[in-house]
């Protein structure tokens, strides 16, 4: 299984969140649009990414680091805006057989289009201080506070 070698927040999690699903959801493992959504509505329950992004993140950590430049070249307009919609529309899509450029596109498209800050600056102690905790499981306790 891939997720076992993907650091905690991007580890692809199979769970019973599947018989939440809207219609038409049934190949993503989503049960709305990804982008352009606040994180916490894309999220799932335990706070796990949506499985398309996981897999995406998979491919990315997999091929990524070998492709020079991979966030900085673009890639064909028509591709991404087809990849974003079928994501958006919960069509099953095969992440593994996506040009990587093509990918880490999307993936910024996605980071992207989330409205409001991931890291609020009011807030900047407190992750400091988080990042200073001892252990690991603390480190978590603590961002996920």
């Amino acid at each position: 299984m891939r997720g076992r070698w993907l650091p905690w927040p991007f580890a692809l999690r199979r769970g019973p969140a599947r018989a939440a699903r809207a219609p038409g959801q049934e190949g993503s493992g989503c049960s709305r649009a990804l982008f352009g959504q606040p994180l916490a509505a894309v999220c799932a329950e335990h706070g796990t990414l949506p499985r398309p992004i996981q897999e995406l993140l998979a491919v990315l950590q997999q091929q990524g680091p070998t492709m020079e430049g991979i966030f900085r070249k673009a890639e064909s307009a028509r591709a991404v805006q087809e990849l974003r919609q079928a994501l958006d529309h919960g069509l099953p899509v095969d992440m593994a057989s996506q040009p990587v450029l093509l990918l880490a596109v999307v993936l910024k498209h996605f980071l992207r289009s989330i409205p409001g800050k991931l890291l609020i600056t009011d807030i900047y102690e407190d992750w400091m201080a988080a990042m200073q905790m001892a252990s690991r499981e603390d480190k978590i306790s603590q961002l996920k506070a």
